[in-house]
């Protein structure tokens, strides 16, 4: 067996000189509460480097700042004024109100049903308006999984979910429950709004088409998905939660 000798690493230069001293020129830092990349403390202690400088902390906000309208209104002003002005948006809720995590039924039976929709004509049952549940979870687990990731991934159970382009989605055979499974197409657009045309199967199910639409991930009060079509030849029209 041959050895071979590494070098050792000479120590790398530190970022910042010790003793450092910055301008006193007017500075906005940014942060976020729940930025899953650079925590919030990690900010601070930048904007702690500059004398004149303005800390603000953005509540429920992912990484990103500008990604919210405070974000940007603060940044703006920034630019144009030297001066961010009132902060106080910053102690609302900018973003969306990120979903929770709620059940993972191993089967379609132990999974919320799905309420029928008043303004519609839904003839399912309490078992399979239970599926139309496990099947939009599977869509807004391949969403949510992918936003966090590269853009492909399997289901919760089984099948496989890939998105080129964080708008178009292609799922295939994705199971949240392993008694259902769910194929089709889902868009989710710019004005996160989803429209989705699913094939649900298995034997959790009679089967059939379900097309979604309603907003994922938008910041306003959680509201419903409305889905209709068919499953063992009856029609659907129910509500599931966006959040």
């Amino acid at each position: 067996m041959q050895c071979f000798w590494w070098q050792k690493p000479a120590p790398s230069s530190p970022i910042v000189k010790p003793n450092a001293v910055y301008p006193a020129v007017p500075t906005l830092v940014l942060a976020v509460d729940i930025d899953d990349q650079v925590p919030a403390a990690a900010n601070e202690a930048v904007a702690d480097l500059f004398p004149n400088r303005t800390f603000v902390l953005i509540a429920n906000s992912r990484h990103g700042t500008t990604g919210t309208q405070c974000g940007n209104d603060l940044a703006n002003r920034m630019i144009e004024t030297l001066s961010p002005g009132d902060t106080s948006c910053a102690s609302t809720l900018q973003s969306v109100i990120w979903p929770a995590v709620g059940r993972f039924p191993l089967l379609a039976s132990n999974a919320r049903p799905a309420t029928p929709d008043a303004s519609g004509t839904n003839r399912i049952g309490d078992a399979e308006r239970k599926v139309v549940t496990v099947a939009i979870a599977a869509v807004t687990d391949a969403l949510q999984r992918s936003i966090i990731g590269p853009g492909t991934g399997v289901g919760l159970r089984g099948g496989t979910f890939e998105t080129p382009d964080y708008l178009n989605y292609t799922l295939s055979n994705c199971a949240f429950s392993q008694d259902v499974m769910v194929s089709g197409t889902v868009f989710w657009g710019y004005d996160d709004s989803v429209d989705a045309n699913l094939t649900v199967g298995g034997p959790g199910t009679a089967g059939g088409t379900l097309h979604v639409t309603g907003f994922w991930l938008m910041p306003a009060p959680v509201k419903y998905f409305e889905i209709t079509g068919t499953l063992g030849g009856k029609h659907v029209a129910v509500l599931v939660p966006e959040g």
